[in-house]
């Protein structure tokens, strides 16, 4: 029943956007002043967007579930009636009941959709009130999962992500205009999301190409989201020091054939941290921070490999102090500044470069 009241919706739309509902109104309004949803005289409503959880993001999919409360404000003399005939200020309603009382009265409803919504959206609650005056308050607390497809992962994990949230006017701009209600808008104080640091909420009014297919007034409510550095540091930064660490401590081995066999080690340790790391985003055309870190000691330590199977062959064929001459020049130089001009490096082209 809401999906073929919404139609009805976007046929009123469709009908005032040929001229037609101008002319329908005059008789059912006379004399309460002009029309409002006209050309002349446009609708104005206001939008409110609350988040009161985040109940997952998915980097995977792109997406994020959402419990939100959603406020719209507006006023329409065609609704207004006599309080003392009524025998109250306000009268309230259930939304379908709303949309037949306004339809009747030849009032226009200003249906929305949510412009970035990937599920079926879940009303918990839903009311509206009329006042007198005409003035109608709509509230509504439902769950559902909206597309983040701006997400970046080029600094990943120290990235910081945009989400949205859109509410989109059904009918054309110059039928129905938006405004933002910024008190009624915003995060809540218990997001329920541990994994990220949700803030700088801020609407945004803008204007897209609505299902009209033409242009129709939208508010976003827009936040970012930072991660908890603290789990990176001790499940990702500390180990990989510590392999790093290791890696260095094997040039003080004597024996070469040692080095290898941990060498060797270690990078199945950095190959099951890639697959690790993998698993949580999505199969990307590029590399993060923290992948080209990664690969870079997985070439490193590659390298370390081949560099101890050439300095075991030097030995073989009798040219030890040679290979203990490269191997003092790789304990004090080419390892350790190797690592920082790859770290260095990588800090400036992903984390400094805009």
């Amino acid at each position: 029943m809401t999906l073929f009241r919404i139609l009805c919706f976007v046929f009123v739309a469709c009908f005032f956007a040929a001229g037609g509902g101008a002319q329908a109104q005059n008789g059912l309004a006379g004399g309460v002043g002009p029309l409002v949803g006209t050309p002349e005289n446009p609708l104005k409503v206001g939008i409110g967007i609350r988040i009161d959880q985040v109940t997952s993001v998915d980097q995977k999919a792109e997406n994020y579930g959402a419990v939100v409360v959603l406020r719209a404000e507006w006023t329409d003399p065609a609704l207004a009636f006599d309080r003392d005939k009524v025998g109250r200020e306000i009268q309230v309603f259930n939304p379908p009941a709303l949309a037949d009382h306004a339809r009747g009265l030849g009032a226009i409803v200003p249906a929305f959709v949510i412009h970035n919504q990937q599920s079926n959206k879940w009303i918990h609650e839903s009311a509206a009130s009329l006042r007198d005056d005409g003035h109608v308050i709509y509230v509504e607390k439902s769950s559902l999962t909206l597309q983040a497809p701006h997400f970046d992962f080029r600094k990943y994990p120290f990235d910081t992500q945009e989400f949205f949230f859109e509410v989109v006017s059904v009918f054309p701009s110059e039928f129905v205009t938006y405004y933002p209600l910024e008190e009624y808008s915003g995060l809540g104080d218990l997001l329920g999301e541990e994994e990220w640091i949700l803030d700088n909420p801020r609407v945004e009014r803008s204007t897209v190409i609505g299902l009209s297919g033409r242009d129709s007034d939208q508010v976003a409510l827009a936040f970012e989201g930072k991660r908890h550095l603290t789990y990176y540091v001790i499940r990702v930064f500390l180990p990989m020091l510590v392999l790093i660490t290791v890696g260095w401590a094997l040039f003080f081995l004597d024996e070469y054939r040692r080095r290898i066999e941990i060498a060797g080690g270690n990078l199945l340790v950095f190959v099951a941290f890639n697959w690790a790391i993998s698993a949580d985003l999505p199969k990307l055309g590029y590399l993060t921070f923290l992948d080209f870190i990664l690969q870079c000691m997985f070439l490193m330590t590659g390298a370390l490999i081949v560099f101890n199977v050439a300095l075991r062959k030097m030995k073989v064929i009798g040219r030890e102090d040679g290979a203990r001459k490269l191997d003092n020049y790789a304990i004090k130089w080419i390892y350790p500044l190797g690592y920082g001009a790859i770290v260095a490096y990588a800090i400036f082209i992903y984390l400094l470069v805009p």
